[in-house]
């Protein structure tokens, strides 16, 4: 049902965007010519200059676009147009911006996947990515010009067909660029989970690697087969969110949902980077699609749809049990709700979740139940700190300072509000549902932010439920017809969405390609230059087989991110002979059950470090029988150095003491 509403939504774009007008064929047709061709001269002169590949493709794509529209501007129009911005008119600077630059981060994603995926020259690549890019500007312009011709109606026209429009961008924009960064160190991390299937793990239950090993079983080891199951995740919460919100408050603010989904930092990070709050948010919405459903209309079996959500998202983080207490207080709470403390439904639907999870129970009760002690004691037992200020500008980079003013207003805002909901069909049971779904998991996570420090990611899912509520706020309709801090935050509305789609589709390029005078960040190597480490290890490797006659193992000093990366970065064995830094005493997490210290007796040792003085630690020297000297490993992104790590090899292995947590 959701596929086809989604379908339906797109056939509208489709209609919306089609026919070309009568008039503008020709002008559409000969200024896209003359764009690609101009776009293709340039970028061959400025390369026969010597311009670098990357500087050449901006410069000619942003020069052609320019010259063209000018020229457009001045055969259809007034030479003062340039300056005008014409609401709704087809030759709107500050949009012509947008689409030029929305267009040539998508182009650099293409550029970088045609040479680094595919293989191609440069040479190659320009011609059909100048026709591509070009196709791309035409459409925005002829959307911008369908989109309607004045009053309300338009305006609700042009915002359903923008949204649609950058929904469409954001989904296509992340399957151009996941198969060119190198993985982050968790995916990475999660990738080993997937050379080690089992039934739990010891810091997360085990569909991140569930997810994995069909993604890279259908496209191999690759940054692509592992990130797909991010996109699709993305896809399931967005088809969840947008059931949900057209059955709160109608199919515009279903639209505006999706939206949401596609623009808002962490909906849109969990859509490219594959980490278990991917699968995480597509459970949490799909519980709420039919928690929703059972307690606001009724329906049985919607409780045996939101056991199966629940359960699988217990399989992906056990964050998702905070939906359980929300439940039962809002049935206890809500008059109408109480029946179902009598009906056998509810009950049915916690024995679907509990079978589904029994797998990490299972894993659990063979594990010493490891993994339940390292989300629990383990981080109770943390260095007491208040951190309610970092949980709060933790919320903030999720969602955006525009978005969080946003859900804080009509969270605690009635009034005004109230009454216009009234008449949508929106009721009081159903702003409940919506408070107790929002602050129960919200209250949680503030309480133990008083004394410990939360992460990042944590309160990423708890705003769904509060996304149908502030897309229908922000929608055009309702400009203007709130007083104060709503309307405030109305006017920024549009600007954060679109500034939000730039600067994700900027990042992508910085990443993929970089930027003509721009360096990258001193701790760039955090994220990047995994593959040019690997292949200088794999020398180092290749070296010690030689002197030693036997295989040696491989070990990052670090946490988890060198011995992740170099696994990946060292398929298909790698895998299987990267250690980790538990070989000496310290928390390696997964890598402790996947090498145990009594089997490496004996062997040779790749060690590698960010910083010098781990290699040189008695916790190091007192494993082996000799140590060979420290050297250097410069590592590389787009031919610009981003860091260097340290190796040294250690000879003749031996276990000292078992690994601590």
């Amino acid at each position: 049902m959701f596929l086809r509403s989604l379908a339906t939504e797109f056939a509208y774009l489709a209609r919306a965007a089609a026919p070309f007008p009568a008039d503008g064929k020709w002008r559409y047709g000969l200024s896209g010519a003359v764009q690609a061709a101009l776009d293709v001269a340039l970028f061959f002169a400025l390369r026969a200059a010597g311009t670098p590949v990357v500087a050449s493709h901006i410069s000619s794509f942003l020069l052609a676009v320019m010259a063209v529209h000018l020229v457009l501007i001045y055969v259809s129009a007034s030479p003062r147009s340039i300056l005008t911005w014409h609401t709704g008119g087809r030759h709107e600077i500050g949009l012509s911006l947008i689409m030029a630059f929305m267009a040539l981060f998508l182009r650099g994603g293409l550029l970088a996947l045609m040479m680094q995926v595919w293989g191609w020259t440069s040479s190659e690549a320009i011609i059909p990515l100048a026709v591509i890019s070009t196709l791309l500007v035409l459409a925005g312009r002829h959307l911008a010009c369908r989109a309607g011709t004045g009053g309300v109606t338009y305006d609700l026209r042009r915002w359903h067909v923008l949204s649609l429009v950058l929904v469409a961008y954001s989904v296509v924009l992340r399957l151009v660029y996941i198969p060119t960064p190198n993985l982050i160190p968790e995916e990475a991390y999660y990738w080993n989970y997937a050379q080690h299937l089992d039934w739990g793990y010891l810091d997360h239950p085990p569909m991140v690697a569930w997810i994995i090993k069909l993604g890279t079983m259908a496209f191999g080891n690759t940054e692509f087969g592992v990130r797909i199951g991010a996109v699709i995740c993305w896809l399931v919460a967005a088809a969840f969110g947008y059931g949900f919100a057209r059955e709160l408050l109608g199919r515009r603010t279903a639209v505006g949902v999706v939206l949401l989904l596609s623009a808002l930092p962490f909906f849109f990070g969990i859509g490219c980077l594959l980490t278990p709050d991917a699968p995480l948010a597509a459970c949490w919405a799909g519980a709420l699609f039919f928690l929703h459903r059972a307690l606001l209309r009724g329906r049985p079996g919607a409780w045996l749809g939101a056991g199966v959500c629940i359960g699988l998202g217990m399989l992906s983080k056990y964050t998702i049990g905070l939906l359980v207490p929300a439940t039962l207080l809002f049935v206890l709470v809500d008059p109408q709700s109480r029946r179902w403390l009598a009906r056998p439904q509810p009950y049915l639907g916690c024995l679907i979740a509990a079978v589904l999870f029994s797998p990490v129970i299972y894993w659990n009760a063979t594990h010493g139940w490891a993994s339940f002690v390292f989300q629990t004691a383990r981080r109770m037992s943390e260095t007491w700190q208040f951190s309610l200020h970092v949980l709060l500008g933790e919320i903030m980079l999720l969602l955006t300072p525009t978005v969080l003013a946003g859900a804080f207003a009509v969270l605690l805002t009635r009034g005004r509000l109230g009454t216009r909901l009234s008449g949508t069909g929106f009721s009081r049971r159903s702003r409940l549902f919506l408070l107790f779904f929002t602050l129960v998991p919200l209250a949680i996570f503030t309480t133990f932010s008083i004394t410990h420090e939360p992460k990042l990611n944590w309160t990423g899912p708890t705003w769904l439920v509060i996304l149908p509520l502030l897309a229908w706020v922000m929608a055009p309709s309702q400009a203007g017809r709130f007083g104060g801090f709503i309307s405030a935050v109305q006017k920024l509305w549009v600007p954060t969405v679109v500034a939000a789609m730039l600067f994700f589709g900027a990042m992508f390029h910085y990443l993929a390609l970089g930027f003509p005078g721009v360096p990258y960040p001193a701790h760039a190597s955090d994220i990047a230059g995994w593959r040019d480490l690997q292949r200088q290890i794999a020398q180092v490797e290749n070296s010690v087989r030689t002197q030693t006659s036997a295989q040696p193992l491989i070990a990052g000093l670090d946490r988890y991110n060198i011995s992740s990366e170099l696994a990946f970065y060292g398929a298909p064995d790698g895998p299987h002979k990267t250690a980790g830094r538990h070989l000496f005493g310290q928390n390696g997490l997964m890598y402790k059950y996947w090498f145990p210290q009594s089997e490496q007796n004996g062997k040779a040792v790749i060690l590698v470090e960010r910083e010098r003085g781990s290699l040189e630690s008695d916790r190091v020297l007192l494993c082996f029988d000799s140590l060979s000297q420290i050297g250097v490993l410069p590592v590389s992104l787009n031919d610009h150095q981003i860091g260097q790590y340290y190796y040294r090899v250690g000879f003749g292995y031996k276990p000292t003491r078992p690994t601590t947590e």
